[in-house]
């Protein structure tokens, strides 16, 4: 009762002074964060979670969440732009997993004392950049003054597709470290079955659902009242869905949205993302408060202070911003904007998808490396990405405004 006591408060007051933190360099995760520290069982200890159940209850959140945050993010994106820009996204969702992928595990492999696939195992859990900060940075007031549509976009299709994406990545090598399972036996169940499949069947069930709405409002058997169950519905039914049937349930809900959002219009389309914002900040503000709870200071510690700082600082300097400057610079859609390419290098935060696969990890191979390194990543990246979004924002806004003039 004190941890929904604690939230709810959380809840009231971010949303009473939303406006004032958001144009103080403030969000939602970074709140949460600091609270869940702060009353957690490392300072006031007013708050604790019993230890055998604490991280189960971390990952039942993070699920919740990304559902939300990924229906949010699908709602977001104009139907047309994959295809509009079908060459760009492409390139900056394969070679960005790639590039994050390969790099990450290089910097954890060079840093820590661990094997090669171990490094890599982490470096894949690290990989996607997650929707939930992402849309502290791209949605709101402040990021459609600032930012152009362009990136909001991008970044916005990226977070969304690449949480699921990067799954059947993670399952190769927690197989090839668990049961030292066959690449074809990943290729057809993990990556055709569970993923590619998974997105047709995704799609296809989005657009009936989407078809099904659309009449509903235009026949008047629905009212604005529905919106909000209709929504969450959809997001909690493709996840649950297509996870009980040992498919990727992550990936289908951004892909489910997607093709929703495609059949809906105009006027359904931004009640539901108005709607979906909402429910987004009301998820977020949980898992972030829980994760500040549950921080291994202690474990940090242990991996040394300077190692510690030298990971968050190579990742979040390396992980993403070399690989992206080259990718978008043959990027048709931003190859002659190297300020839009730095941006999307930077905006590149590690999140709730982190900490789920990291516990899913610890759960199947009971190695704690896993998520004492990702928890130090998504902590770095909460603070550092959430105190910074409003900064480079203004920045760019600044610099382009300035471009156009000269």
């Amino acid at each position: 009762m004190l941890l929904i006591f604690t939230i709810s408060a959380l809840i009231i007051l971010s949303g009473t002074f939303y406006k004032k933190l958001e144009n103080h360099y403030i969000t939602d995760p970074l709140i949460a964060l600091i609270f869940g520290v702060v009353l957690g069982p490392d300072l006031f200890n007013l708050i604790s979670l019993e230890n055998s159940k604490s991280l189960d209850i971390l990952k039942k959140a993070t699920e919740f969440t990304m559902a939300v945050a990924l229906m949010a993010t699908a709602l977001r994106i104009p139907p047309n732009y994959f295809r509009k820009h079908f060459k760009t996204q492409s390139m900056i969702i394969v070679l960005g997993i790639l590039a994050m992928f390969l790099s990450s595990s290089v910097l954890l492999f060079w840093l820590l004392p661990l094997s090669l696939p171990e490094s890599c195992l982490i470096g894949a859990i690290i990989t996607p950049t997650d929707p939930v900060v992402a849309s502290t940075i791209v949605s709101g007031e402040n990021a459609k003054k600032f930012l152009a549509a362009r990136i909001r976009n991008t970044i916005s299709f990226e977070s969304g597709v690449n949480d699921g994406l990067v799954y059947p990545l993670i399952l190769l090598i927690l197989a090839s470290i668990t049961t030292g399972q066959n690449f074809q036996n990943w290729v057809l169940k993990d990556l055709l079955f569970a993923t590619v499949l998974c997105g047709f069947l995704a799609f296809g069930l989005g657009k009936l659902l989407g078809k099904l709405m659309h009449k509903a409002h235009v026949k008047g058997w629905m009212t604005t009242k529905a919106v909000l169950p209709f929504s969450l519905a959809l997001a909690f039914l493709l996840l649950s869905g297509f996870n009980a049937i040992g498919m990727n349930g992550i990936f289908s809900v951004f892909i489910g949205g997607f093709a929703f959002s495609s059949e809906i219009s105009e006027n359904e389309t931004i009640q539901e993302e108005h709607v979906q914002e909402s429910m987004d900040r009301i998820f977020t503000i949980p898992v972030f408060f829980i994760f500040g709870l549950l921080l291994p200071w202690k474990e940090w510690i242990d991996l040394g202070i300077w190692t510690s700082l030298a990971i968050i600082l190579a990742i979040i300097l390396f992980r993403r911003i070399p690989g992206f400057l080259l990718i978008l610079r043959a990027a048709p859609q931003f190859k002659s904007k190297f300020k839009d390419q730095l941006l999307i290098g930077w905006f590149g935060p590690i999140g709730v998808a982190a900490l789920y696969y990291s516990i899913l990890t610890l759960e199947k191979t009971k190695d704690e490396n896993a998520w004492i390194v990702t928890s130090l990543v998504v902590m770095a990246s909460t603070v550092i990405h959430g105190l910074s979004s409003l900064a480079f924002s203004k920045w760019y806004a600044k610099s382009v405004n300035k471009s156009n003039a000269e």
